[in-house]
């Protein structure tokens, strides 16, 4: 009979397998560093584009390899056959992920990371089917309404809380099927519920253990000096076509202002009223920051402010800053007892990652695994690295 899934202890390691989302969020004009801008003299060629099309002067075409048969195996494992495209499919759902993260990255990188990753990812499919014949051999099955409910559970968790439906459009927009997701989702599941019998005893976390990371790994539990600010900004008007006089105006009207606030106006409401920053819709308010946020003219009058008190007009790039302070936060160190129920989960997750791997070692060990011609296990090639873009 099979085991009724535990789901309260059951995480979204899938999500993090299958998902990759990157948030770019830019905010001009409220006194923080600006991103860097592109080289213009080094023009990036996106993902997939020659380096013709991308118009290389002077470069030549580069006809593609030829491509692998899909149906070719390339690794047997106890005779449960591997083809290669199996492995392909893996690869290339990893350069997509890659991809979001990375941005544009030229052909010849692209041939480079593929390579290198390929033979990680071999090996994380031997591993696969090693763990799957266990699963199957203990008769444990995750069935699609248990995998659901898995992931609404543990979604409803989340900060904000992903839906099943918010989920759906989060795989979709990365181009993945989301019922092959799902399908992983489920392995996942059983991989994991097999997987308690062999961490039963082997995971234990004590008193010692947490005393002792926490002391060997001490800058993780520091803070820097953080303050809390709102701001008023007044911009100069960028369709004045003498940049001096749109200057004095701006300044002339930030001064006003700040007469305004100290003799006892409402910064909040002025700020709404006249900030060119977008934060002007919460009142001016910018949130806790720390050094190296804002740019320096910005931060060396904030960081010289007591909470309470108002600034100078400030003269940035982006205009003239009225700055309020409105809190003030010391470096400090999180107490132990604060820091103790992460530090414990952390432990119990390298161990229970340490187990897989010798597990994983001791199945390996007992297979019969035969890898076609051109084809190796990890342990005879260097392990990948990324590839290196000078």
């Amino acid at each position: 009979m099979r085991r009724a899934i535990n789901r309260k202890d059951l995480s979204l390691a899938a999500l993090t397998a299958c998902l990759t989302v990157v948030l770019v969020l830019g905010t001009v004009g409220c006194g923080k560093k600006e991103a860097q801008a592109p080289d213009p003299d080094k023009p990036a060629v996106s993902v997939g584009e020659s380096a013709s099309e991308a118009g290389a002067p002077g470069s030549v075409a580069v006809q593609p390899e030829p491509k692998p048969d899909a149906n070719a195996v390339i690794v047997t494992v106890n005779g449960e056959q591997i083809t290669q495209g199996r492995l392909d499919q893996n690869v290339d759902r990893q350069i997509r992920m890659a991809g979001a993260q990375l941005g544009s990255l030229p052909p010849a990188y692209l041939e480079q990371f593929k390579k290198q990753m390929r033979q990680r990812i071999l090996d994380s499919l031997v591993s696969e089917t090693l763990l799957d014949q266990q699963v199957k051999a203990a008769n444990i099955e995750v069935t699609e309404a248990e995998a659901i409910a898995a992931i609404e559970e543990r979604g409803a968790q989340q900060n904000p809380p992903i839906t099943i439906e918010t989920l759906r459009q989060m795989v979709e927009s990365q181009g993945e099927s989301f019922d092959e997701f799902k399908r992983q989702y489920r392995a996942n599941l059983a991989r994991q519920e097999f997987m308690e019998a062999q961490w039963a005893g082997k995971i234990d976390v004590n008193d010692t253990d947490t005393q002792a990371y926490y002391d060997g790994h001490s800058k993780e539990f520091e803070t820097a000096e953080q303050i809390q600010a709102s701001h008023i900004l007044i911009a100069p008007d960028p369709n004045n076509p003498d940049p001096n006089e749109a200057k004095a105006v701006a300044r002339t009207k930030a001064e006003e202002l700040l007469k305004q606030v100290r003799d006892g106006g409402d910064f909040a409401e002025l700020a709404k009223a006249n900030s060119s920053c977008p934060s002007a819709a919460g009142g001016g308010d910018l949130g806790l920051f720390g050094r190296g946020q804002m740019v320096p003219p910005f931060e060396e009058a904030a960081f010289a402010l007591e909470p309470g008190e108002v600034s100078d007009v400030v003269e940035t790039r982006f205009g003239y800053h009225i700055i309020k302070v409105t809190d003030h936060q010391d470096a400090q160190k999180v107490p132990l007892e604060e820091a103790k129920q992460g530090i414990v989960e952390r432990l119990i997750a390298q161990k229970k990652q340490q187990v897989v791997r010798e597990y994983l070692q001791e199945l390996k060990d007992k297979a019969t695994i035969v890898y076609a011609d051109g084809f190796a296990p990890a342990a005879v090639r260097p392990a990948p690295t990324a590839p290196a873009m000078n």
